[in-house]
């Protein structure tokens, strides 16, 4: 078995390829120590000083929310694009699809699935759902090439979740820690999606790539985790506490700002993401969004009010 400091050292550089020597310069100043602990309820994935600390159960429910995830496009683009062509109110357009109930059926039905995992002592007596590969599966395996799509994303948001992590073992080993603890998760996100992000033209340009196609990848990776950063969250947190900022903040400083065009891959993905994430909870949609940049910006500002 591949040990967790170098497993997670490689996804790292194989979400930033560009960035590989950078990675080996923060491990050796660093020295992060990367610990697998035993599964336990709740989400268990920290960060201390000189080390990174998660169990199997966090992965797992983090890949199941990945992969449904990913199928949030099959259940509501056709909705979302059909309203930006119409004009027409997303909840009508939804309510006449004949064909939705069984999607949100089976996307529900794979989210309950994930908080059992997150919920329970150990994931063992867990049904895993028939349509998501198991988290030890090898890409070149996968059955289609939407899995391995999802499995990109999946790996993408995984990447983010420990340079989040990452990012605090620099402020507690340096020791310039903001004062307020909330202002240190905001500053270790803007760090995870700057690192993501910053340096794709250079990626884009030794693969011969387009940047906004690149972009668009690495940003749909940041998404989908906003994603599950959302559903990871107990409900009574996500309003924000004495260590953790409202989920709305996270998710804002996530995802908004995004330069990329309003027709963008990572606009529509992000939407239904979002979309998917009220009707779960049984919240209104906005009546009208002119394009799906518009529409994230509007469900982004209501997640939590």
């Amino acid at each position: 078995m591949v040990e967790a400091g170098i497993a997670v050292k490689a996804l790292l550089q194989g979400a930033t390829p560009e960035r590989k020597q950078e990675i080996e310069d923060l491990w050796d100043r660093y020295a992060p120590k990367v610990h697998v602990v035993e599964d336990a309820r709740g989400v268990n994935i920290s960060a201390g000083k000189g080390r990174i600390q998660f169990d199997h159960k966090t992965l797992e429910a983090i890949w199941l929310l990945g992969f449904n995830g990913w199928r949030s496009i099959e259940t509501y683009s056709p909705a979302i694009i059909l309203a930006g062509i119409t004009g027409g109110a997303l909840e009508d357009i939804l309510r006449a699809d004949d064909e939705l109930a069984t999607f949100e059926m089976d996307y529900r039905s794979r989210s309950n699935s994930a908080r059992s995992i997150i919920e329970e002592q150990s994931s063992v007596h867990t049904t895993w759902p028939q349509d998501v590969p198991r988290p030890e599966a090898n890409r070149e395996t996968l059955g289609s090439h939407q899995e391995m799509a999802a499995f990109d994303l999946v790996c993408l948001a995984t990447a983010y979740v420990f340079l989040h992590e990452l990012r605090h073992v620099k402020f507690l080993s340096d020791g310039d820690y903001p004062a307020d603890r909330r202002e240190e998760e905001i500053a270790c996100d803007v760090w995870a999606r700057s690192f993501l992000t910053d340096k794709v033209g250079i990626y884009a340009q030794s693969v011969g790539q387009s940047f906004t196609r690149v972009l668009d990848k690495r940003s749909m990776g940041i998404a989908l985790g906003a994603m599950i950063l959302h559903e990871i969250t107990p409900e009574s947190a996500r309003w924000g506490t004495a260590e953790y900022p409202p989920i709305t903040t996270r998710i804002q400083t996530m995802i908004s700002g995004s330069p990329l065009a309003k027709e963008s891959h990572y606009c529509l993905f992000t939407a239904c993401l979002l979309v998917g994430m009220f009707r779960q909870a049984h919240r209104q949609l906005p009546t009208y969004a002119p394009s799906t940049n518009e529409l994230v910006e509007q469900l982004t500002t209501n997640l939590v009010t």
